[in-house]
């Protein structure tokens, strides 16, 4: 008895270990990933099966700290729902690739539910290598960022997609902000110190560092659920304080001032990119400089950075200089797909420079190279960021306005997906079309709505409400907002600052993504609202 019971130290160094190959896995490593899950459940057996079984193990002391705990019973119910779903679906395969991806939403609160909450400083190890994985792994990102070896900017997050990198890298801002807070207020030390300097410079950098790398991911989702959380943060704190009044006015003038200032960087962004100057046909040049007429339309082409891009347009100048400058054809295509002609046609005119030979020679080496990738736009490829961002998203849409075509656009082809969502989700209301069967009702429908989309941008939802509502229904979807919404309000001991930012960033993920359709996001999803409610030290009994 006493040499078995002697392992248990080591299950529980173990146990540690699982969890940090989970925060190391989210963002550097898929494989370690899923690992991290089946060693978290061979630790489990073995802990449950070393005796002594009172107090920290024994398989019906889990079990009933498990069935005892409503938040891990709804969300382990939620991945049961999938399997429920299996008895109106046709399409097994994909019903068992669906269970296979979101199995850490099962495996992650039965484990951590039914073990022992951590200590503190077992806990703040765990965020630690959880915030250090993903500095490590932004290394990978701005590497790339840096050598411009991408087409699109979105490549540059190197294990897992930018949009779910980006949730990450969110949620560490938090975490940072969170520890900062607590160093300053709650757990004071000497103002002077060589350890407390270091650790506050490492903390500073490491935040202006994440928001950097926001910035330069050019993620709509991350600007706003960035902005969302700053919002949030200062909401809570003004909850929370209790040191006076004074306070309490200053957090909420610094939450609107915060509403305040969001809403006039965006417009003064969004104003000279939408704002397009009358035109004088009267006033503009008639010939290029070799005396050949210029074609001048507002309509035909689309507008570039707030200017048309049909003014002072020569094609068969475009055509000569265009073979004398690359090797490219001019009436085909760039390396990503896009229309050669026209994407050169918007990119001089983001360089101010006219649609004709002169313009074209007037690009650089660079330049050409750009556009031969796919660059349409040399402000939005020079100068990274929301204004790059909000460019190219008016851009998609105001196409998409004006001659219905969602193709290349993530704005406008999300509404096609949203169109084909509520399509399906009219056809079955009640209990949706199965958990294997979504791809096909997806492909079914844009053939019935007629949708412009090409075959290749035909995706499903890319909204995780709208995910759920079309595999299981508006039954399945009403559950699914109570197993996330429950334990916020089910108890006060929930209440915590890492919980409530964290929900915040998985609520709002889910508009423009289906967060839990892939291994990153659902592990991300089950892992840490799994520790912040069962495994954190504010998770303890009180």
């Amino acid at each position: 008895m006493t040499s078995k019971a002697s392992i248990r130290p080591y299950l529980n160094q173990a146990y540690l270990l699982g969890l940090l190959m989970v925060a190391v896995g989210l963002t550097l490593s898929p494989f370690l990933m899923g690992m991290s899950q089946f060693w978290l459940v061979i630790v489990w057996f073995v802990d449950a099966l070393t005796p002594p079984f009172k107090g920290a193990g024994g398989i019906k002391t889990k079990l009933s700290r498990f069935f005892h705990n409503k938040a891990a019973v709804l969300l382990v119910a939620f991945y049961l729902m999938h399997v429920v779903g299996l008895l109106w679906t046709s399409d097994f395969q994909y019903a068992l690739k669906d269970l296979r991806v979101k199995l850490p939403i099962l495996v992650m609160p039965f484990v951590l539910s039914s073990m022992k909450p951590l200590d503190r400083k077992r806990f703040n190890i765990v965020m630690l290598i959880y915030v250090l994985s993903v500095f490590i792994a932004t290394q990978f990102s701005f590497i790339r960022y840096m050598q411009h070896n991408y087409e699109d900017i979105r490549e540059i997050s190197h294990f897992i997609s930018h949009i779910r990198f980006c949730l990450n890298i969110v949620f560490c801002i938090a975490i940072i902000g969170w520890y900062l807070y607590n160093r300053a207020v709650k757990s004071p030390v000497p103002a002077f110190g060589v350890k407390r300097a270091i650790d506050r410079f490492l903390q500073w950098f490491l935040l202006l560092w994440f928001i950097y790398q926001i910035y330069i991911f050019e993620s709509l989702s991350g600007y706003v659920i960035l902005a969302a959380v700053v919002i949030a943060s200062a909401v809570y704190a003004f909850l929370q304080w209790k040191k006076g009044r004074g306070w309490r006015i200053a957090i909420g003038l610094f939450a609107v001032g915060a509403i305040a200032a969001v809403v006039a960087v965006v417009m003064s962004v969004v104003k000279p990119l939408i704002e397009v100057k009358p035109v004088d046909f009267s006033t503009l040049e008639k010939k290029t400089a070799q005396g050949n007429y210029y074609w001048h339309d507002t309509i035909c082409f689309p507008i570039e950075d707030g200017k048309y891009v049909g003014l002072y347009f020569n094609r068969n100048e475009l055509r000569e200089a265009w073979s004398m400058r690359s090797n490219m054809p001019f009436e085909g295509t760039t390396t990503n797909g896009e229309n050669l002609e026209t994407t050169l046609a918007r990119y001089l005119t983001s360089k101010d420079l006219r649609k004709d030979a002169e313009g074209v020679m007037a690009l650089t080496d660079e330049d050409i190279h750009n556009i031969e990738q796919g660059v349409a736009n040399y402000n939005n490829w020079k100068h990274p960021g929301l204004r790059a961002r909000l460019s190219s998203t008016l851009f998609e849409y105001n196409l998409y306005r004006r001659y219905n075509n969602p193709n290349g656009g993530s704005l406008s082809q999300r509404i096609e997906f949203t169109k084909a969502s509520f399509h399906i989700i009219g056809q079955h209301p009640w209990f949706g079309v199965g958990t294997g069967d979504v791809p096909q009702a997806f492909a079914q429908t844009y053939d019935e709505i007629q949708s412009p989309l090409k075959e290749e941008f035909r995706f499903r939802a890319h909204n995780q409400y709208l995910a759920i509502a079309v595999a299981f229904g508006l039954v399945g979807l009403a559950f699914f907002l109570f197993v996330l919404l429950y334990p916020w309000f089910a108890s006060k001991r929930n209440h915590t600052y890492l919980y409530m930012v964290f929900l915040v960033i998985i609520l709002l993920s889910m508009f423009p993504e289906d967060t839990l359709e892939t291994q990153a996001g659902a592990t991300l999803f089950a892992f840490f609202v799994s520790l912040l409610l069962f495994v954190s030290p504010a998770s303890r009994q009180k």
